[in-house]
């Protein structure tokens, strides 16, 4: 049991709000005066504290009022500023903080303040503790720490290869620990491996797997393994090219040129893609350069490159254009892909039956069929899933274990399926044509790997009922994540009572894409449906009705699946 507190506020919700985000002048949680001063700020951040402190003034929670301290001018002083974006979608701005004592971090403990474009005040989520009973110099060192997970787990990492670990407050069973919080460690405890050739999106194996990157939480005075979790899976004019994928359509795209040569490497969305040329991901280094052709049609000579370079731009497009996101992270990072990839841990070449998000990049195998090997490349969904991945990373970050990783994989799935059918589905409006498999064919039986209109399909819950209890595979992300996936299939495919849609198609992606990048990194499935909630009343403010029957929606989705409110 978490010794952090949960608190929530939206405007929508205030009666005293009028319906209307309310400015510093009527958020009072500290007795101030009637007639005191109009206040105004001098950034998000010191607006979003003034909030913070005021309304957790009113809060009876002790740990939501230990965080507020009238005695210091920056009113909650134990928290210290993460990440602030602007929100394109609602003209909104997300100030994120994490709780501190004594400048000590405190695990799972955070809060987002949503500001709109005057600085009043939008919405507020967090989580929060008051730790006591324990103190802040640690009786073993990060390095003995360390020593007990690699004992636990039979690794032989060294501390080199590892983030520099750090002390953190962690709550365990009703009581606070000081713990040292160990990242990115590539090896799992005994009882969290996944059973010998079962593959977590039903692929072969993949470096994400053979190493796959976990926190743990140590006791600083014990030695006690208190908590382990998944890690997931980090202007030019442009030349326009041309060329054939692997499933022989012809597609124009934007490259470069150098030195007589046609580049996949547009240099304007600094999308670049290489060939690995069926060398060992795990051993080989980047090519030094992008896959090049003499001409600027490339034909159907590097069909997995076409694929790849083609998916990757239509991914990074649809974050930028539809969503408001700059790049995969938010802050232009550079898009790598690279086709024709071996795995030595899964045979020896030429197939590797996998595509993976990994080290900021996408990495593609190929199988055979029959006539010759055709790229991973070529399941669109796959990448837009894969790739949605590096968006949480560099948001939300959930936490890739029990509820909140299987939350990771529904939003992974639930992106995928949308952008995919956005490009490909014969009208992207009427979801009535679209495609909810991920992984077509790919599966047992020919089967795909997931559905999200029908789960059980593929031997998946669909409703909270059957949610899985396990150890095995995170916390079993990959087959309670279908339970989410059921509900946001309820909501896209959601219609009033004259059986027309809700919203339109690219409403529902920005709304829940808004919700994703405003969770804490421990939310779970109830979190999302009130995050979702949240977002809509933002978005939709200014019509009532549509409001409510977006609302209704949400609700009805999330209800038929078992899945409550936060």
């Amino acid at each position: 049991m978490s010794q952090l507190e949960k608190f929530r506020y939206h405007f929508s919700d205030d009666p005293q709000a009028d319906g209307a985000p309310p400015g510093p002048e009527s958020v009072r949680g500290l007795d101030a005066p009637e007639d005191a001063e109009r206040r105004s700020f001098n950034s998000a951040e010191s607006a979003a504290r003034f909030y913070l402190a005021e309304k957790l003034a009113q809060e009876e929670a002790p740990a939501l009022r230990e965080a507020v301290r009238e005695d210091r001018p920056e009113r909650v002083p134990d928290l210290a500023l993460s990440t602030e974006s602007h929100q394109a979608g609602t003209g909104t701005t997300l100030v994120r903080f994490e709780q501190t004592q004594q400048e000590i971090p405190v695990f799972g403990a955070e809060v987002l303040v949503e500001l709109d474009e005057n600085q009043r005040l939008v919405s507020m989520d967090g989580r929060l503790g008051e730790v006591t009973g324990v103190g802040s110099v640690p009786e073993l060192s990060g390095t003995e720490a360390l020593e007990r997970v690699k004992t636990a787990t039979g690794s032989a990492v060294s501390a080199e290869e590892l983030p520099p670990p750090t002390l953190t407050y962690v709550s365990r069973d009703d009581q606070w620990h000081l713990a040292w919080h160990l990242r990115e460690v590539p090896a799992q405890l005994p009882s969290n491996r996944r059973e010998e050739g079962q593959r977590g999106h039903g692929l072969g194996a993949s470096p994400r797997e053979a190493f796959p990157l976990t926190g743990y939480l140590v006791d600083a005075y014990s030695g006690e393994i208190l908590k382990s979790y998944g890690m997931t899976p980090t202007i030019t004019v442009p030349t326009r090219l041309e060329g054939e994928d692997e499933v022989s359509v012809r597609h124009r795209f934007q490259g470069s040129r150098l030195d007589g040569s046609f580049l996949l490497h547009d240099q304007w969305r600094e999308i670049v893609t290489y060939d690995l040329d069926f060398a060992d991901i795990a051993s080989t280094g980047t090519p030094t350069s992008a896959i090049s052709s003499p001409q600027a049609d490339f034909g159907a000579g590097h069909r997995a490159g076409v694929s790849a370079h083609v998916n990757a731009e239509r991914v990074e497009s649809f974050y930028r254009d539809q969503l408001h996101r700059n790049g995969i992270d938010d802050a232009d990072m550079d898009l790598v892909s690279l086709v024709n990839c071996t795995y030595n841990e899964d045979g020896p070449g030429p197939e590797w039956f996998n595509a993976v998000w990994w080290k900021s990049r996408m990495w593609y195998g190929q199988v055979s069929d029959g006539n010759r090997l055709v790229s991973l490349a070529r399941h669109f969904v796959i990448i837009a899933h894969e790739m949605t991945h590096g968006v949480i990373e560099t948001s939300s970050n959930l936490v890739y274990q029990d509820q909140s990783g299987a939350l990771n994989e529904s939003l992974a799935d639930t992106m995928g399926v949308i952008i995919a059918n956005w490009y490909q589905a014969p009208d992207r409006e009427d979801v009535d044509t679209w495609n909810w498999e991920i992984g077509a064919g790919l599966g047992d039986g020919g089967l795909p790997l997931r559905d999200m209109s029908d789960p059980t399909r593929t031997g998946d819950p669909d409703h909270m009922r059957d949610f899985l209890h396990t150890t095995r595979d995170n916390g079993g992300v990959h087959t309670n994540s279908n339970i989410h996936n059921k509900a946001m299939f309820r909501l896209l495919t959601s219609v009033d009572a004259a059986g027309n849609p809700v919203l339109t198609v690219a409403e529902w992606a920005l709304l829940i894409y808004l919700a994703l990048v405003r969770l804490l990194r421990e939310s779970d499935f109830p979190d999302m449906h009130q995050a979702l909630r949240d977002v809509t009343n933002t978005y939709l403010s200014g019509n009532a009705a549509l409001r409510t029957a977006a609302q209704a929606a949400i609700d009805q989705a999330y209800q038929q699946v078992g899945i409550p409110i936060a």
